[in-house]
Parts: structure tokens; C-alpha cells; sequence
């Protein structure tokens, strides 16, 4: 009896951990992707008002903002600096793989990274200037997007993960 009732609560606390760790994900989205876009956002002025080496503008770029996109940021120039043969779109992929767990975005907006830093520096500064600001109307677009699942599915998620273990439990009781 005791095993069944001590089996039951791991179930339980196992479900309900899970249906909390996607209802968590789901509402880190928009928020990563604002990050992005912040730091996007001050990446195009230090590039194109400033004049900045790429590493040390997407180190400066991270000011005031915190957290896995941050660490996407330093760990894309570190490697740029340490890795001079490397170009912008494969350390952003580079880094992109690494942080995969951390970073709390989707396939589309792993897509845009990756065309950003193909892009990086292979154009003349006005038409980089272009190029940023589109990439900055995608992530909105795709914040607006991301905003809109969290509303609908972080609760559900929540619910899930609590009835869903409470359905094994009865199953296995």
C-alpha cells in the first residue's frame, strides 16, 4: 500500500514538473525575443553611428540586458575574437547549437539569427542599417506571435501536467 501511495506522489510531482517546465518555456519565448530585438536594436546603432568592430559591438550591445541572451551575445563575439578566420553567421550557429537548451526560442527565430550574421558585415553601412531593421520587424512580428501562444497555452500546459499525472495515477491505482 505504502509503495502504491509513494509511486502515486512520484507521478504526480513528475507530471506536474513537466506540464510547469513547458508552461515556463512557453512564457520565456516572447521574452528571449525581446531581448533579441533590444539588443538588435543597439547592435545597428553601435554599427552604424559609432563605427564599432563587430565583437566589441555585440559585447556593448548586451548592456541592460541579462540572462542567455546576453551570454548568446558575448559568447558570439568571444568566439569572433578568438576565431578569426570565422565569419558571423558560423559562430551565430555555433553559439545557437550551444546555448539550444537556455535559449527559449524556436526554429524561426533561430532562422533570422543565422541570416543576421550572414549578412554582418558584408554590406555597406546604409544597407546594413536596411537589413537590421528588417530583421528587427521579423522578431517583432514573431514576438507578437509568441505573445499571443503564451496567452493561449501556459495554462493549459499547467493543467496538463497536473491532470495528466493525476489520470496515470488513477490508471495505475
Amino acid at each position: 500500500m505504502w509503495l502504491k501511495i509513494i509511486g502515486s506522489i512520484f507521478v504526480l510531482t513528475a507530471c506536474t514538473y513537466i506540464g510547469f517546465r513547458l508552461s515556463l518555456r512557453c512564457s520565456e519565448r516572447p521574452q528571449h525575443i525581446r531581448h533579441f530585438i533590444s539588443c538588435i536594436v543597439s547592435l545597428k546603432a553601435y554599427i552604424n553611428y559609432i563605427s564599432m568592430p563587430l565583437s566589441e559591438a555585440l559585447i556593448k550591445a548586451t548592456v541592460g540586458t541579462k540572462g542567455p541572451v546576453a551570454g548568446f551575445f558575448k559568447e558570439t563575439a568571444r568566439l569572433l575574437e578568438s576565431n578569426v578566420w570565422m565569419n558571423p553567421q558560423q559562430a551565430i550557429v555555433q553559439v545557437l547549437n550551444k546555448m539550444e537548451n537556455q535559449l527559449a526560442i524556436d526554429k524561426p527565430e533561430k532562422e533570422i539569427l543565422t541570416i543576421l550574421g550572414a549578412n554582418l558585415g558584408a554590406m555597406n553601412r546604409e544597407e546594413q542599417n536596411k537589413y537590421i531593421t528588417m530583421i528587427q520587424e521579423q522578431l517583432e512580428k514573431l514576438e507578437q506571435e509568441a505573445v499571443r501562444k503564451r496567452d493561449l497555452n501556459t495554462k493549459m500546459y499547467r493543467y496538463l501536467g497536473v491532470c495528466g499525472g493525476l489520470v496515470v495515477v488513477i490508471l495505475l491505482v
